[in-house]
């Protein structure tokens, strides 16, 4: 009669990477997520005559006033 070689099964961890993967593209997902609702979805334009590092010319010609 001939022999039927019988292998013990392998218990693979396959399963176990794959959870992990899931677990951190699910968590990179989720944060992205959070963090894009923290950030306004429309700002407000820079006022430019504000923020502008020019002086006005009478500001800097006119000088100290002696009386």
């Amino acid at each position: 009669m001939a022999e039927i070689k019988v292998e013990a099964k392998r218990s693979g961890l396959g399963w176990l990477w794959a959870l992990i993967i899931l677990a951190v593209i699910v968590a990179g997902l989720w944060y992205f997520m959070h963090v894009s609702r923290a950030v306004p979805a429309t700002a407000a334009p820079a006022d430019s005559v504000r923020t502008s590092l020019l002086m006005p010319a009478t500001t800097i010609t006119g000088g100290p006033s002696n009386g």
